[in-house]
């Protein structure tokens, strides 16, 4: 998926399932309107966060790579770090240490991506 917006996304996701879901299914899901979820999706309202957008990720069934994109996608809109790594970012003050070295030493994304598998590996030896 290529979408670069929270509501172009949340469409194509919506529509890559099989079979694909209505916004009307989608909101019922949620417990909103079929308007909110249009509304989303032609970005005339901010992404939700926090418990509506659990809710929508539990009811698109996301795999974990479409959580993350959503939940970026959301953020992103606002300038904010994700909802849902807020306060382990902010009690871990060497997150953002690390986000500033990668940044001055130009990381690229595939950089990252073998940062993360580092990250995996020494988690499943501290097990």
């Amino acid at each position: 998926m290529t979408a670069t917006s929270f509501g172009a996304y949340l469409r194509e996701l919506r529509n890559s399932r099989s079979p694909s879901m209505t916004q009307e299914e989608l909101a019922n899901a949620i417990g909103r309107s079929k308007m909110t979820i249009s509304q989303f999706e032609k970005e005339k309202n901010a992404p939700p966060q926090g418990e509506l957008l659990n809710k929508i990720i539990v009811a698109l069934k996301a795999t974990d790579d479409e959580e993350n994109t959503l939940r970026f996608l959301a953020a992103e809109y606002r300038k904010k770090v994700p909802g849902d790594i807020e306060e382990y970012f902010f009690n871990n003050p060497c997150v953002c240490k690390a986000i500033r070295a990668a940044k001055n030493a130009n990381l690229s994304n595939s950089d990252w991506e073998k940062v993360i598998l580092l990250i995996c590996d020494c988690s499943r030896n501290l097990s």
